[in-house]
């Protein structure tokens, strides 16, 4: 036997997909809670599990996800770190931008808080001009009283941002020689390795960020290796990245920042490839876990960014685009304000957990809410393995809701459930309305514990008419790392004119990055004959603050210059709603993405029956409109070909769908659920 691992490690639980490789089914899923505090410990009680099923030389691969680096910045828990700049642009980072984004009308804004204070910021002598040609020598005496200074300070890791290293990292690169040589304990990041492209400030922010998350991730990520050695000696650990692809542990260890979002995106990309082979181009992804709510617009194709922002800070680097908001069935409820319900962003997570789980919450949650409502079956949650007490909920929805609001508690439960429904549909409006795009123009993929759950509810207001719950939806991002390629993105700023001239500079710096990325992919074990590779440019108008990415082909005859301004016109209207056809356009960043394909689960096919399954049982349960019996499904017994109409509920392990009056649900071939 040969099995492929999914591990997704999310704030309430952790997910286990077992494929077997030679058949493509999926032999295992299994939610276990997680416990943030001891990451490892989980995973090393999960990976005992597999082992004493399938044996120690099993598993081939094993893929693994989680949101450990993210959670470790929004919560400040990175390592001291300091930062080291060219002589004379000490305050780089300190002073910033001057724009506040939402916070525009706020005289009070205080700007982010700095991951690295100014004592921590020493200088260096050298100079390079603005072409890269060095105008000073790196004066080593100069460099070596800054880190001996910033070392007696107590800093574990050391950000290197000189000027212009982008063009030329040759004083970085000696720079972090003579430190590594020095302090061989420090982290040492470089900005010309993690993000050599242009604008001081969102270069910085991003090399500090590496540097910040660097010595805590590096020793996760070798432990995590160590974990799975122990158990799989010859397996292959891989880690989710950002941008949808995954790295191995070693690669991953320098530049952590690559996996901020890596637990979301893998959903993502499995939504992306189930909507392929079903033929729906347009999708909303909704993973609502325990935690967090995480939602991607795929018009198409995959959407990605280059920069993105987390609390006020820029951060640069390919990724997924996902928008996450703090809701889910951990999301605490409370009255604010006297009389205002509010639900989220602070959640239960897995300790103590919703109130109904008997680990010591009193806070009520969105779980409490359902569990009263009766969307959620006490004895079917994770097929019976949780625990659930129904008392626990009642209590305490009634002690800090129903009460201070002089409701009943079913009011109370059903206010719970609309409002975090709302501030859901209202996020999605971001994605899809302010964007320019229908909402009716796109079919939902719902997965996650809670998604399934909430589906109809959502897909209702934002006037969606499709939805798709894929099979084993609870586990849907540790199936979708099963099918994640091996990744590596580049990318470099070439400051050119949009003209034969620019296009051939460009076209030579595309081809040194493809092979950095080819060669990058070889290392990690994929065949040269295998490795596709994409080449794309940031452009802008002239002198414009900002720039749209393109595509463009790599075979030179099928370059056309007004194919390029054809290309780049229509994704700045429809970015900005107008073109300016008279603007000269320029080149600012060449960028490569390279992947290699691993192969992935097969799509099962289900016998198609002509009869209707019996229900396993009924139970009464509230909606907004009434309280009304509904007979409920296992959905381990229903086959290709059946249907039926809301209101009715699906039962599983990883999740309980709750479909309304006004949708129908039918299986398809694979076993998916279709609601419309």
């Amino acid at each position: 036997m040969s099995f492929r691992v999914g591990i997704d490690v999310g704030g309430t639980f952790t997910d286990i997909t077992v494929l077997d490789e030679e058949s493509g089914e999926i032999r295992e899923v299994k939610k276990v809670p997680s416990d943030p505090a001891q990451p490892l410990a989980i995973l090393d009680k999960a990976l005992s599990n597999l082992r004493a099923v399938w044996g120690g030389s099993s598993v081939s691969t094993l893929l693994h996800g989680s949101t450990h680096a993210l959670n470790a910045l929004l919560e400040r828990k990175g390592s001291p770190t300091g930062l080291l700049m060219t002589e004379g642009f000490r305050d780089v980072y300190e002073l910033g931008r001057q724009w506040k984004g939402d916070e525009v009308f706020n005289i009070f804004y205080p700007g982010p808080k700095r991951f690295v204070p100014r004592r921590l910021v020493g200088e260096a002598r050298e100079r390079p001009s603005a072409g890269g040609e060095v105008l000073l020598p790196l004066n080593l005496e100069s460099l070596d009283q800054s880190v001996d200074r910033l070392v007696a300070q107590g800093i574990e890791s050391l950000a290197v941002v000189f000027l212009f290293s982008y063009l030329n990292p040759t004083h970085e690169r000696q720079a972090g020689e003579r430190i590594r040589e020095r302090y061989p304990q420090l982290f040492i990041t470089l900005s010309s390795e993690v993000n050599p492209v242009w604008r001081e400030y969102e270069r910085t922010c991003t090399t500090v960020l590496n540097a910040y998350l660097g010595p805590r991730m590096e020793g996760y990520f070798s432990g995590l290796r160590e974990t799975v050695r122990r158990h799989f000696p010859n397996t292959h650990p891989f880690l989710m990245k950002s941008n949808g692809g995954v790295e191995t542990p070693a690669t991953m260890a320098k530049f952590p920042l690559h996996s901020l979002m890596s637990g979301p995106v893998a959903g993502v990309m499995a939504s992306h490839g189930l909507g392929q082979r079903k033929s729906l181009r347009n999708l909303i992804t909704l993973d609502i876990g325990g935690t967090s709510c995480d939602m991607s617009l795929i018009p198409g194709e995959v959407l990605f960014r280059s920069e993105s922002m987390i609390r006020h800070h820029p951060v640069r680097g390919d990724s997924v685009e996902v928008e996450s908001l703090g809701a889910g069935g951990g999301s605490l409820a409370q009255v604010r304000f006297g009389r205002v319900l509010q639900v989220g962003s602070e959640s239960a997570g897995s300790a103590p957990g919703p109130a109904c789980y008997e680990r010591g919450g009193e806070e009520p949650t969105l779980t409490d809410a359902l569990v009263q409502l009766g969307h959620l079956n006490p004895q079917a949650l994770l097929g019976g393995e949780m625990i659930i007490d129904r008392k626990r909920s009642e209590k305490a929805i009634g002690d800090r809701i129903a009460g201070p609001l002089g409701m009943s508690l079913e009011d109370a439960s059903l206010g719970i459930l609309r409002v975090l429904a709302t501030n859901v549909v209202s996020s999605m409006r971001t994605i899809t309305v302010e964007r320019g795009y229908n909402p009716g123009d796109f079919a939902l993929v719902a997965f996650g514990g809670m998604g399934p759950t909430l589906a109809t509810a959502i897909a209702s207001g934002l006037g969606l008419r499709e939805i798709v719950i894929p099979t084993n939806p609870g586990n849907f991002s540790a199936y979708g790392m099963l099918l994640s390629d091996l990744r590596y993105d580049l990318a470099a700023t070439h400051l050119l004119p949009l003209s034969e001239a620019g296009l051939k500079l460009a076209l030579e710096g595309l081809h040194g990055l493809a092979e950095r990325g080819e060669r990058s992919l070889s290392e990690q074990g994929a065949r040269c004959g295998g490795i596709t590779v994409e080449w794309l440019l940031d452009m802008r108008y002239r002198e414009q603050a900002y720039k749209l990415t393109v595509p463009i082909s790599q075979k030179a005859h099928l370059l056309s210059l007004d194919e390029i301004s054809e290309k780049f016109g229509a994704a700045h209207e429809r970015r900005y709603g107008h073109q300016a056809e008279d603007e000269a356009i320029e080149i600012v960043n060449l960028r490569v993405r390279a992947f290699a394909t691993l192969a992935g689960p097969r799509s099962p096919q289900m016998e198609r029956v002509s009869g209707a399954e019996r229900p396993s049982s009924h139970r009464e349960i509230s909606f907004p409109s009434g309280r009304v019996r509904v007979l409920v499904f296992d959905r381990g017994c229903l086959a290709a070909g059946f249907e039926t109409r809301g209101p009715v509920v699906i039962e599983e392990k990883t999740s309980t769908v709750v479909v309304e009056t006004s949708w129908g649900l039918r299986v398809d071939e694979e076993g998916q659920l279709r609601d419309s």
